[in-house]
């Protein structure tokens, strides 16, 4: 079995000014080191929401630099859909050709272009599509500085996005929070692993940003207690951040519990209580208000679930992506 490293905690050396690890720089296309393997990966993750249109859209853009190859798509859709396909919109490429910068480009098969205004700091993101009518014109402006994982090769940063969705000639307003991410510098296979669903969690709201990978708490007894060999008590939890009140720490404890639907698998809702290495401690409920799942690629689900948080009366919303592998579905859809 693949072993996943656990809880190394979040370097937040940029957001206090101490030992900065992230560069204007690693917005862009990084040198491929010499032998390197096919799997070498560079990844962008950007996207908007309307919350009070339980909308979501994301667009993700794989790079494999040394084939020169990407994968690349918009996957857009309101309310909670059983397929990829029955989303809103959807238009995905496995296999196109990379470009040679990633600062200011289009993708032609998906009329979709990306600026990079400002390193870190600014992005553009506009498509159009006028076979199928639909578009979009949005502004991402940064709501915090970047935050690094500890290798310093892969960056979250919650995003203010603003601009205008015509969906099938329906007008929509975007002004709504959206957590970006963006990495490089490692292989990333598509091997399947022999793991229970883990979730990519994210929360947003004026002054508050969290993120944080976690599998469910087993003290809670999960749905799938007993049937994986991780996580262990205590050592659910993988990464995380929580900026608040003007300052950012690590998360270093997550009690989480995911509840599901009724096929046994779709997450419905999520039941949480974190706690960061200054002794915050907040609990918070989730309710999933837009739904699709998506193989990101064929060995794995992502259920991407537009959530929104109550933390003590305070309202966030934020992108839950809970990450099923083979035998979880297998053995526990019903």
């Amino acid at each position: 079995m693949t072993e996943t490293v656990l809880n190394p905690g979040w370097t937040t050396a940029t957001a206090t000014g101490n030992r900065p690890l992230l560069k204007a720089e690693d917005e862009f296309l990084h040198a491929v080191p010499e032998g390197a393997g096919y799997a070498w990966t560079e990844t962008s993750y950007w996207g908007f929401t309307a919350p009070e249109h339980n909308l979501m859209c994301e667009i993700y853009i794989w790079f494999h630099p040394a084939m020169k190859v990407m994968s690349a798509g918009v996957l857009l859709w309101r309310g909670l859909r059983g397929s990829s396909l029955a989303a809103d919109y959807v238009n995905h490429h496995h296999f196109l050709p990379m470009p040679d910068q990633i600062g200011h480009y289009r993708i032609e098969a998906i009329g979709l272009e990306i600026e990079i205004v400002e390193p870190l700091e600014k992005a553009r993101l506009k498509m159009h599509d006028p076979a199928r009518g639909v578009s979009f014109d949005v502004v991402a402006q940064a709501a915090h500085v970047p935050v690094s994982r500890p290798n310093g090769h892969h960056l979250v940063q919650p995003m203010k996005v603003t601009g205008a969705l015509d969906l099938y000639g329906e007008q929509i307003a975007i002004d709504g929070y959206f957590m970006r991410d963006r990495s490089w510098g490692a292989e990333r296979f598509e091997s399947p692993l022999d793991l229970p669903p883990i979730t990519w969690m994210t929360g947003m709201a004026d002054g508050l940003s969290f993120h944080l990978v976690a599998f469910d708490d087993p003290a809670l007894q999960p749905d799938w207690t007993g049937a994986f060999n991780q996580p262990s008590e205590g050592e659910n939890l993988l990464w995380g951040y929580l900026a608040m009140d003007g300052h950012t720490a690590a998360v270093t404890r997550a009690s989480k519990l995911t509840r599901r639907e009724a096929d046994g698998h779709s997450p419905r809702g999520f039941d949480m209580e974190i706690e960061d290495d200054a002794g915050r401690v907040l609990k918070m409920h989730g309710e999933v208000m837009a739904r699709v799942p998506w193989n990101t690629w064929q060995n794995v689900v992502v259920h991407y679930a537009l959530t929104r948080w109550d933390i003590g009366g305070l309202i966030a919303w934020g992108d839950c992506q809970d990450i099923h592998y083979n035998r979880y579905v297998h053995e526990f859809a019903r």
